[in-house]
C-alpha cells in the first residue's frame, strides 16, 4: 500500500500579507461585547492540566465552555438561515462560518472587523468571501480543494433570489454570538478549544441524515480526554504521523495538538491524515487544519474505508495535482509579470 509522503521537501511560497481591513467604527455592532480577556489557568484549579509546563504561556479563554459558545453560534447560524428561507444546501452557512474563520486578520482586537463585515453591501460581502478563498487557495491549494464544496456556491451566476438575504442573515448570526473570539486570536492554542465547523455541521444536518451517514459525534470532553491518554503513552518523535479513518470534521485531531502544545511539542512536526465518508465533514476538517494550524504535512480524503480501504492514495495524487496547478498557474504570471516589464522597457527606450 502505498503511502503520501507528507515530509517531501515543498516550495512554499511566501504567505502574502493579510487584506487590510479598515478601522471598525462599532457603527453596526455597537452592542457587541469586548473580545475575552486571555487568562493563564494554573494546574491547581484545572488537575487535568498538570502536565501543562509553566513556561509555556498558552491561554485559554476566559468564554466558561468555548464548546457550549460554538454550539450557541451554531444554532444561531442555522435558525438565521431557515428563517431567511435560505433552502437546504447547508454547506453555504457552513461556507459563510467557514470564511469569517479563515478571514486572515488575527489579534486581541480582531473581533472588531465583525463590524466591518457587516458594512459591506451584497456585492461587497461576495467579493470579500471570494478573496479570502483564493487568498488560502494560493497558500493551501490541497486544503482548499477539500474544502470546494463550502466555497464553490460563490460563484454561482444565477443564485436564488432569497440566498443573498439568507447569507446575510448568517453573517450577522454568526458574528453578533461571537464567532471572531473563537476563530481570531493569534496564538494557535486558543483558536483550538472548540470545533465550530463540527458544530455547524452537527446542528444543521437531518436527524434522518445523520442516520444515513451513521454519525457519532464524539463529545469533545471525551475527545479531550482520550488524546491525553493516548498521547501520553506514546514516544513521539518528529515524523510519526497520526492516522484518524473516520475523523469527521476532526474533533479527535482538535483535542491532540492541544495536548500536544501543553507539553510544548510543535504539531508541525507530525503528519496528520484523515478520511471520512461526508465530504462535508472532510470540507470542514480541511478548513479546521487551517484555524488550528495543524502544519505542512496534512491529508485529508474523503471515502469510505470500510469498503475502499485504502482512501489516501487517491487523495494524496489529488493534493499533488492541485499544488502542482497552483504552481504552474504561479510559474506563468511570473513569465507575464517579466515580460511586460521588458516590454515597458523597450517603450520606454523608443519614446
Amino acid at each position: 500500500m502505498s503511502q503520501l509522503n507528507l515530509f517531501g521537501d515543498a516550495d512554499v511560497p511566501d504567505e502574502p500579507p493579510p487584506p487590510p481591513i479598515p478601522a471598525a467604527t462599532r457603527r453596526y455592532l455597537a452592542d457587541l461585547p469586548p473580545a475575552p480577556a486571555p487568562v493563564t489557568v494554573p494546574a491547581s484549579a484545572r488537575p487535568e492540566l498538570a502536565t501543562v509546563k509553566p513556561s509555556l504561556g498558552h491561554y485559554r479563554p476566559s468564554l466558561s465552555n468555548p464548546h457550549q459558545t460554538a454550539f450557541d453560534i451554531a444554532e444561531a447560524v442555522s435558525r438565521a438561515w431557515h428563517t431567511a428561507q435560505g433552502g437546504a444546501a447547508i454547506e453555504i452557512p457552513m461556507g459563510v462560518v467557514a470564511t469569517l474563520a479563515l478571514w486572515p486578520l488575527r489579534g486581541p482586537d480582531a473581533y472588531l472587523a465583525a463590524d466591518w463585515w457587516l458594512s459591506l453591501d451584497d456585492t461587497q460581502l461576495l467579493t470579500a468571501f471570494r478573496e479570502c478563498w483564493a487568498r488560502w487557495w494560493i497558500m493551501r491549494p490541497d486544503l482548499i480543494d477539500r474544502a470546494t464544496p463550502l466555497h464553490k456556491w460563490i460563484e454561482d451566476e444565477k443564485p436564488r433570489p432569497t440566498r443573498a438575504r439568507a447569507v446575510r442573515a448568517v453573517v450577522e448570526a454568526a458574528l453578533t454570538r461571537g464567532l471572531l473570539h473563537l476563530t481570531s486570536s493569534d496564538d494557535a492554542y486558543y483558536r483550538s478549544t472548540a470545533d465550530v465547523m463540527g458544530a455547524v455541521l452537527a446542528v444543521m444536518r437531518s436527524e434522518g441524515a445523520h442516520d444515513a451517514l451513521a454519525e457519532v459525534h464524539t463529545p469533545p470532553d471525551v475527545a479531550e480526554l482520550l488524546a491525553r491518554m493516548v498521547i501520553d503513552d506514546m514516544h513521539l518523535k518528529p515524523g510519526m504521523k497520526f492516522d484518524e479513518p473516520t475523523g469527521g470534521t476532526g474533533q479527535m485531531y482538535r483535542a491532540a495538538v492541544q495536548v500536544l502544545r501543553e507539553k510544548d511539542i510543535d504539531p508541525h512536526e507530525f503528519g496528520w491524515a484523515l478520511t471520512d465518508i461526508d465530504e462535508l465533514a472532510a470540507a470542514g476538517a480541511a478548513v479546521n487544519a487551517i484555524i488550528w494550524d495543524l502544519g505542512p504535512h496534512v491529508l485529508i480524503a474523503c471515502g469510505d474505508t470500510l469498503h475502499q480501504g485504502d482512501c489516501y492514495t487517491e487523495a494524496a495524487d489529488q493534493a499533488r495535482a492541485v499544488i502542482q496547478h497552483r504552481d504552474d498557474l504561479h510559474a506563468q504570471a511570473a513569465i507575464l509579470a517579466a515580460i511586460q516589464k521588458v516590454e515597458a522597457m523597450v517603450r520606454g527606450v523608443a519614446a
